[in-house]
Order: C-alpha cells, then structure tokens, then sequence
C-alpha cells in the first residue's frame, strides 16, 4: 500500500467516527494509529532502502506550521509534541514576529500523519474539555487537557508498540535498525539545522490534570 492509499484510509476511519460517544471516538484514534505506524513499519521492510538514499528526506516545515497563534497553548505543544514522537518526527515552537508556531520536522509522509491526528484530536480534547468544565476557567480548562494529552498520549505509544511487538524474526531485525537509523538522523539533524532551547515545565491545576486524565484514560483505546 502507497503512503497516500494509507493516509486516504486514515482519513475515512476518523471521518466516520462523528459519534458524540468519547470511547467510540478514542477507539478510532487507537485504530487510525495502528494503521499508521503499521504501514511505517512495513515500509521499513524494504531492506535496500537506506535513509540516506530516501526520496522522501527529513525536512523542517516551518513554512507549513501545525499550528500557529499569539501564544501558543501549553496542552497543544505537548499534543504535537506526543504525535510527533509516535510517528517519527519532531516539533518545536518558533517565534514568528508576534506570533508562535508549532512546527515539525520529519519525512513528508510521516508529518502528514501527524497533522491528520492532530486535527482529529484537537477538537476531541476541546470537546472533552467542554464537556467536563462548563463554567471553569481556562486555567481549569488548560490543566484539564494536559491531563487529557498525557492519557491519551500514553494510550498511542502503547499502541505504536504493539504493532512493533507484533513483527517477529528477520523482519523485526530490519525494522529495529531503520527505526534506530531514523532516530539518529532525526537527532542530527536536528543538531545542525535547528537551535531550540530547553523547554520549561509546565505548572497546572493539579485537581484539573487529574480529571483530564482520567477523561483521558476513560476513552478505553484498544
């Protein structure tokens, strides 16, 4: 299957899922992350495709950012953070004149996935978030969806790797090596391209985050 033929499916399984019940929906975003980084890991299998010599290079798509605003919100850095991370990228902030802008570099197919989780999953934290703070305010509100991040971030690692556990022999073998491979260059180049500092803690309504959290964990991901 094409990277596009395996985004389209993407697409359509998140599409369908316009059920206001969270767990149908979080089941959708566990399902559309599996078929991601299922089809990551077979395009790893192409053993004489080395990462130096791949069409599709890392790049830093600062002229196409995820998201861009006055002030960025700490739960969307730490979301595009997650997503990122699970699909073979990087994304940092960059200050744009008055403005700052979530940005990723990767692979151009990889940074796609990224972008359709992202705008999936935007709206389903916001309406999370809604939902359970009527009348709050957006301290309350803020806290709530780093809670609801970390959840739901902690859920698509574990489903990035069962898909990885589920590969056995010789193949596992080629995957781990490409994978450690992308790791690495994603590191140089990040080394030589980018100057990002060190990013500060966040400090959040405790009594929020745990809420978003178990808001989070409650959305039963496969």
């Amino acid at each position: 299957m094409t990277p596009d033929k395996a985004l389209d499916r993407v697409r359509k399984l998140l599409a369908l899922a316009t059920s206001p019940n969270v767990h149908e929906a979080a089941a959708a975003a566990a399902q559309a992350q599996a078929l991601i980084t299922r089809h990551r890991l077979e395009g790893w299998l192409d053993a004489e495709r080395a990462i130096a010599d791949d069409p599709d290079p890392i790049a830093d798509a600062r002229d196409e950012p995820l998201d861009v605003a006055r002030k960025q919100r700490p739960w969307k850095v730490v979301l595009a953070s997650a997503l990122a991370d699970v699909n073979g990228c990087l994304a940092y902030t960059l200050e744009r004149d008055a403005d700052q802008a979530i940005v990723l570099v990767g692979r151009t197919r990889d940074r796609a996935a990224v972008v359709i989780l992202w705008a999936w999953l935007l709206r389903r934290i916001e309406w999370l978030s809604a939902t359970h703070g009527e009348g709050r305010p957006r301290r309350w509100h803020e806290a709530f969806r780093v809670g609801a991040v970390d959840a739901i971030s902690q859920r698509l690692r574990a489903t990035t790797a069962a898909e990885h556990d589920a590969t056995e022999g010789t193949a596992l073998a080629i995957i781990d090596r490409a994978l450690e491979a992308e790791r690495s260059a994603l590191e140089r180049f990040a080394e030589e391209h980018l100057r990002t500092g060190r990013g500060r803690g966040l400090r959040v309504d405790a009594a929020a985050w745990k809420k978003g959290r178990a808001a989070g964990e409650a959305l039963k991901l496969p």
